[in-house]
């Protein structure tokens, strides 16, 4: 309902790979629905209000209410989009390109919830959680933030990120916000 909650998963290493981010107005964890236990973790991103919904009456709504189902299976696929881009993101993008891609995305996305001011939103974040989220390490991150804070296309300080140069920014992490499905006709 409101904040950031995030999946992640800690491997073998014990290093943490964060895979999502999620906002105000998602199901996180609407796999559980039909998967009775999660191979990752969903956590608070700092101070959250969250609602619960039992699964057996969702269940019940589902069954009785097939656009409400038709509306959870288009959540569930707007999810694994934003893997799918997740995925390419770490495997064929450079640092910088990723987190230009990763602030693109949540900026997109809150935005069309009218969350964000201008070109800027808050979101609670560390470098170290950036490096969880990009797959770099958290000094690596530090050299990409200052690259992109020299090139004029972001400031990123205190839980606030501001796009300087939206059109650079877009270039650089070469989005297509068409994965993020906000167009409900399409």
């Amino acid at each position: 309902m409101d904040g950031f909650v995030l999946r992640s998963k800690v491997v073998g290493s014990g290093h943490r790979q964060i895979l999502a981010f999620h906002q105000a107005g998602d199901v996180p964890d609407l796999q559980s629905l039909f998967l009775h236990v999660l191979d990752h973790d969903v956590t608070t991103l700092g101070d959250c209000a969250v609602g619960f919904i039992p699964h057996g009456p969702l269940r019940q709504l589902i069954t009785n209410r097939p656009k409400v189902a038709q509306a959870l299976w288009r959540d569930t696929l707007t999810d694994a989009a934003i893997f799918r881009e997740w995925i390419c993101n770490i495997g064929q993008r450079d640092a910088t390109s990723r987190v230009a891609h990763l602030v693109i995305e949540l900026y997109t996305r809150l935005k069309a919830i009218g969350r964000t001011e201008a070109l800027s939103f808050t979101f609670p974040f560390t470098q170290a959680l950036l490096a969880d989220a990009v797959g770099t390490s958290v000094v690596h991150m530090n050299r990409v933030i200052q690259e992109l804070r020299g090139q004029s296309v972001l400031e990123m300080e205190r839980g606030r990120i501001s796009i300087l140069d939206e059109a650079k920014l877009r270039r650089i992490a070469d989005f297509d916000v068409l994965y993020l499905h906000l167009n409900p006709l399409l």
